[in-house]
């Protein structure tokens, strides 16, 4: 059997590359990555590096490296960041192997692998009659302990020798966003705001609206700062604009009796002052008394007390369906489906949703675990231990041999390549 070649751009931190490419090396692959900081450096073994060559511009240097290793596959982690959209457009025009990595769809116990793109870039169908004849499958999810504090740990690790290894190996500390140090002091900022304030009045005033028969209460969820979901799957931008439409439909088309719920991600680092602007905005708009926004709250806590959510394309809203809310949908969501979210417009959301089908809930769910969730995580040696076996052979039963590959742009000088990418917005600060 010829031997598969796998190239990986990004992975999730932590010790995961590392037990993912000793798993496919024991099945005959080939495995490299692209070293592109320090943390990368640290995360992968040295006979799986290869370093980054800063002389040449990111997509000659990809087309150089998929030449001379001979690569059959390129796996992202993500498809939003800059290197990795070109690293899958260079892919596509050489007729090989797209596979994209990101946490799971149906999470806290899944991981997503999907060929070609994920979420607003998913090739999953949005038939419903293709969905509807889902079987399901006969092996069941192993659940298995989910904390954010593995997750963060390895984030800090990952960039703690990012930041060591600077003067020998340069990286933009913007290229994830903002700086590191300032999603540093935003979460410092945070957490400490957190650890000071309680939220038992807003949740009392929830639930004194709750109990007052017929009054429904809407769940808003809010992106993290600078998500590629808002910035590529959405026509927003940013969360300001969509907590400005929002509240605005809220004022002007829900019943008196509804209540508003605005959820902060747990993620968030305060760099868009969100509680002001909804404070404000709720007083521009006489929303006082039928909105509050809850800035520490669980989303599972909210979720029990909602009658229906709004979000842009969040996986919560994912969850909300498969707990038979009522969802509307403002950005480009993998799961916004007739049958599953509501197809009319946010005005009409207000008035009164119909529920999931929870017959096109079962098939969905089914549909999406026999094409791209696999069960495990990415963070803590149990799940990793769950989805490792399994998700290496899923990546070798897709790699396919490319059988006459075809230059990027045939007869075009590497000049006029890179413009290319720069004219799409497709050149990676350094």
């Amino acid at each position: 059997m010829a031997t598969k070649r796998i190239l990986f751009i990004g992975a999730p931190f932590g010790q995961f590359f590392r037990e993912l490419a000793e798993a496919l090396e024991a099945q005959g692959a080939e495995v490299f990555r692209v070293v592109l900081d320090g943390g990368d450096w640290a995360e992968t073994p040295a006979r799986n590096r290869i370093m980054l060559n800063r002389s040449m511009s990111w997509a000659r240097f990809l087309r150089e490296v998929i030449a001379t290793r001979r690569i059959q596959t390129v796996v992202t982690y993500n498809d939003t960041l800059p290197r990795n959209r070109i690293a899958l457009t260079i892919a596509k025009r050489l007729g090989l192997t797209r596979l994209v990595l990101e946490n799971g769809y149906l999470r806290p116990h899944h991981v997503t692998l999907a060929q070609n793109g994920v979420n607003g870039n998913s090739e999953l169908s949005c038939d419903p009659e293709v969905i509807a004849g889902t079987p399901e499958p006969k092996k069941k999810c192993r659940e298995f302990p989910v904390h954010m504090r593995p997750h963060v740990t390895n984030t800090m690790g990952h960039f703690f020798w990012s930041i060591l290894l600077k003067p020998v190996l340069p990286y933009n500390s913007h290229y994830y966003g903002d700086s590191i140090a300032r999603q540093g002091i935003g979460y410092f900022g945070e957490y400490s705001w957190r650890l000071r304030h309680d939220e038992t009045a807003k949740l009392a005033t929830i639930d004194a609206h709750k109990a007052t028969s017929g009054n429904r209460v809407y769940l808003v969820l809010m992106q993290k700062p600078g998500d590629g979901q808002i910035r590529y799957h959405s026509p927003f931008g940013t969360n300001l604009r969509f907590l400005e439409e929002v509240l605005t439909s809220f004022a002007e088309h829900a019943p008196q009796d509804a209540f508003l719920v605005v959820k902060q991600h747990p993620l968030d680092y305060g760099i868009e002052r969100l509680q002001e602007t909804f404070e404000a905005l709720a007083a521009k708009l006489d929303l006082t008394g039928r909105a509050v926004y809850m800035r520490k709250a669980g989303i599972a806590g909210l979720m029990d007390r909602t009658d229906c959510l709004v979000t842009i394309n969040s996986t919560g809203g994912l969850q909300a369906v498969m707990n038979g809310i009522p969802v509307k949908c403002l950005g480009k969501a993998v799961y916004d489906v007739a049958g599953l979210t509501f197809q009319g417009s946010l005005a009409e959301f207000w008035s009164n949703p119909p529920k999931p089908d929870p017959r096109m809930v079962r098939a969905y769910r089914n549909y999406l675990l026999s094409t791209c969730q696999l069960n495990g995580g990415f963070h803590t040696p149990e799940a990793r231990s769950i989805l490792v076996p399994a998700l290496s052979r899923r990546m070798l039963e897709l790699t396919t041999p490319v059988i006459s590959p075809r230059p990027a742009l045939a007869g075009v000088p590497a000049q006029m390549e890179d413009d290319f990418f720069a004219h799409e917005g497709l050149v990676p600060a350094e």
